[in-house]
């Protein structure tokens, strides 16, 4: 599952790798109404290929509200397992057997780890790199959920995890709809979160979405659920 905005330059090659990765798989695009016409162009991939899809959505756009949606409608329609990635060619869809493997072997949620041994990421500035991993250890700090990449959203949920009710329960707003996600979970006594290495990729083509203004919410956010953490405990 990919939750998408303007990806049309990247949306067939990103279909193409995900359908080599798992030739099994069904490939849920989650579009809001993209103008640059992502939505259409999956369509036209779906009317010849069943295994890909499209959820298009209207109402309040954001990869948070997109994500809660996809996971939530597809965790309720008989899979067992969930995987989201972006469709912006960052994340290597060939870990994604390997992810399903954790699953199987008992984890929770598998997230792909650019903090791990044998993470990292490529082609990013300095600024970047030094703000992604301030972020997590300081998410990491104030949330202690155990992980080290709270902000990758390359993951594999296991669809009963869904079910409990956390992701639906989120209210961020941006990329903070990750960190929430783990945090909320673990409200929920799961605990059992793996994380594979990968190698992270920035795009080549189409425009980032991370702004300041998701980058403040996401930091506020955290801070907010620290607090909340912490007074729970008192």
């Amino acid at each position: 599952m990919s939750p998408t905005y303007n990806e049309r330059d990247n949306v067939d090659e990103f279909l193409h790798r995900v359908g080599a990765a798992v030739p099994t798989a069904d490939i849920y695009i989650v579009d809001d109404d993209s103008p640059d016409g992502t939505g259409s162009r999956v369509r036209e991939i779906g009317a010849s290929n069943p295994r890909v899809r499209l959820i298009a959505r209207t109402g309040e756009r954001g990869y948070a509200a997109a994500s809660r949606d996809g996971l939530v409608q597809l965790a309720h329609s008989g899979y067992d397992a969930i995987v989201t990635i972006d469709c912006d060619l960052s994340h290597d869809a060939t870990v994604i057997p390997l992810m399903l493997e954790q699953l199987e072997s008992g984890a929770d949620v598998v997230i792909g780890s650019r903090y791990v041994v044998g993470g990292g990421v490529r082609n990013w500035s300095l600024f970047r790199r030094l703000l992604s991993r301030w972020g997590n250890r300081y998410t990491g700090f104030m949330l202690s959920v155990g992980v080290r990449d709270c902000t990758s959203g390359f993951r594999a949920y296991r669809s009963d995890v869904i079910r409990l009710g956390a992701i639906s329960d989120t209210t961020s707003n941006g990329y903070a709809f990750l960190t929430e996600v783990l945090f909320r979970l673990r409200q929920r006594e799961v605990r059992n979160f793996v994380e594979v290495p990968i190698v992270y990729v920035d795009r080549v083509a189409g425009e980032s979405k991370m702004s300041k203004t998701i980058i403040t919410e996401s930091m506020r956010k955290v801070t907010g659920l620290g607090l909340e953490r912490w007074f729970r405990r008192r």
